[in-house]
């Protein structure tokens, strides 16, 4: 019976909530023994979240056999978090992450607190990635310093939604239960983005429309551009957190090791959080980390952004480079030149990015601009 109960948790940890059908679709083919990998897929609606640990080639070279185990305490994090807020971990490949929220099936106002959620976990992450004991250790490690001064386990994010097709891929001789969709492609896309734009992460507005309007509101929009994948142009929006302000959590004097009942707890937890009661922008603005992190930022410099992104997207690329001159997370210099040069540029990621973009047409916009640019790196 524990053998058989072993066979049935390997087999749901390795197929995941994709491989559902796979499993249900065997399990009903009568008296044969072979298993048919070859079912179809099937159309869901879901929010699509793509994750990437930052300069892994570096940590492999360095770390070497021991980055199975880095991956692993990163994947815990990852896997926990998303877990915690009613998400799925699909696919892990390498220093990757496909996390999915599906969204078929589920009413509308429980869709829109799924988005919230999404954006949530992946806050958590960032923050306990960041406060992790085990993961601190890193940050002295001589070979890492060596090739990165002042390194740290850092992530980029992207998040997105769309439909996709959800299914097995592969043959007789190996399949993974995953999702096909160009969504799938623009998520990717968006995480890659993240280190163009000095960020960590990349929300679509697809995904911002879902949320609800108090998440999103504390959203930046920071740029509109075409990607690969998607039809029509996409309005980047990011979340500004400052997670090098956290401290490392001090060493618990005790740890819970049942499996069992860390389990239960863990259940308790999502319960809670899928219960009418349970308000995910309320946990949003209590939580303390979340206000540490938002601490650097001022009304004053969300503000002049806004203006500046605005004259940006109008064409008006003049006035939107003089006031993106004057965006600085804590506020506006008064003394500012009218005119800076490109080392006294603001240290914001997506002002630094709007700014190079514009000043490779010396801050004058196409003759047909349409209010939006190709996104060409990867």
């Amino acid at each position: 019976e524990k053998t058989i109960i072993k066979l049935g948790g390997l087999l749901a940890l390795g197929f995941g909530e994709a491989g559902a059908e796979v499993i249900g679709a065997n399990m009903r083919g009568g008296a044969s023994a072979g298993v048919n990998a070859m079912v179809p897929g099937s159309k869901v609606d879901a929010i699509i979240g793509f994750c990437n640990i930052r300069s892994f080639g570096d940590a492999t070279e360095v770390l070497k056999e021991k980055v199975m185990v880095f991956v692993n305490q990163i994947g815990e994090i990852v896997h926990g978090c998303v877990d915690d807020y009613h998400g799925a971990p699909n696919k892990n490949i390498g220093d990757c992450f496909l996390l999915v929220w599906r969204l078929s099936g589920v009413e509308p106002n429980r869709q829109k607190k799924l988005a919230d959620m999404a954006i949530m976990s992946f806050v958590r992450i960032v923050a306990e990635i960041n406060k992790s004991r085990v993961l601190a250790v890193y940050r002295d490690h001589p070979g890492l310093l060596q090739r990165i001064p002042k390194y740290r386990v850092q992530m980029g994010f992207g998040l997105h939604c769309g439909w996709a097709i959800e299914g097995a891929i592969g043959s007789e001789f190996k399949i993974d239960a995953s999702y096909l969709s160009p969504n799938v492609n623009v998520a990717s896309r968006l995480e890659a983005a993240t280190e163009q734009f000095g960020v960590w992460l990349l929300i679509s507005h697809f995904m911002i429309n879902l949320c609800g309007t108090d998440l999103g509101s504390v959203c930046r929009l920071i740029d509109h551009v075409t990607v690969k994948g998607s039809k029509q142009p996409i309005r980047l929006y990011t979340l500004d957190l400052d997670y090098m302000s956290l401290e490392v959590q001090p060493k618990k004097l005790y740890k819970m090791k049942n499996r069992f009942k860390l389990r239960q707890i863990r259940e308790m937890r999502k319960t809670e959080k899928w219960a009418d009661d349970y308000c995910v922008w309320e946990a949003f603005d209590a939580d303390e980390d979340l206000k540490a992190m938002r601490e650097r930022y001022s009304t004053d410099f969300f503000q002049r952004f806004s203006m500046a992104y605005r004259n940006y997207e109008a064409g008006e690329w003049m006035v939107a480079r003089d006031m993106l001159f004057t965006c600085h997370y804590a506020g506006c210099d008064p003394d500012v030149a009218p005119y800076v040069c490109d080392d006294d540029w603001p240290e914001d990621g997506p002002t630094r990015a709007l700014l190079s973009f514009m000043q490779q047409s010396h801050y004058y916009p196409p003759n047909d601009w349409p209010g939006h640019r190709e996104l060409t790196q990867k």
